[in-house]
């Protein structure tokens, strides 16, 4: 288990270093495509998608902090959102809502959990995922999360993000619409959560 905590720690090459040590990028052909220092982000590009290891910083109680996000190969390096058939629309993703979509849950119970999953939860409880609970190592703790997901899902987690696949990201869209019909949206949350491309 690595420690984390030093404050002057180069962001990207620790997220690469994560990124390497605990996720099977070369399996899944993920290729290194796209790194800055300031805000601290890293990229890398596989045929089906794209994955965005985001620098959340340091604090004292916590340690360092990243967030991993999900994209199309259209989605820009520095934006979060983009236009898209006229319309602007979040182009990287959590991973939560696309797993309830690939297991056919219903958009109302999803309304309620969309930001949790059984997966997830089992990780969480696991012995290593309590292992690494408070121990100041969140960018290790959430990298083995994600490969518990590649795991289960493998290249279907990794297709729904396939260009060459408008259908099937289609029916996600619509998907994410239902749910958000039942949640609701917030007006001043812009564009909508349910807009992704």
């Amino acid at each position: 288990m690595s420690t984390f905590g030093e404050r002057d720690i180069d962001p990207v090459e620790e997220m690469t270093r994560v990124a390497h040590s605990f996720l099977t990028l070369a399996l899944w052909g993920f290729k290194e495509s796209y790194r800055s220092v300031k805000p601290g982000k890293l990229i890398y590009d596989s045929e089906w998608c794209r994955l965005n290891f985001v620098w959340g910083g340091w604090d004292p109680l916590g340690g360092n902090s990243i967030s991993i996000y999900y994209g199309r190969l259209h989605a820009p390096n520095e934006k979060a959102t983009m236009t898209w058939n006229g319309e602007e629309c979040y182009c990287w993703h959590r991973f939560e809502p696309v797993l309830h979509f690939l297991d056919g849950r219903s958009p109302e119970y999803v309304s309620k959990m969309i930001y949790t999953h059984s997966l997830l939860e089992q990780y969480k409880q696991s012995d290593y995922g309590q292992s690494l609970t408070g121990k100041r190592c969140q960018p290790e703790w959430l990298a083995r999360m994600h490969a518990v997901v590649w795991e289960n899902y493998g290249k279907r987690l990794f297709e729904l993000f396939d260009l060459r696949r408008p259908n099937l990201w289609e029916q996600y869209r619509q998907f994410l619409k239902e749910v958000y019909d039942i949640k609701g949206r917030s007006l001043a949350i812009k564009p909508p959560p349910d807009k992704v491309c």
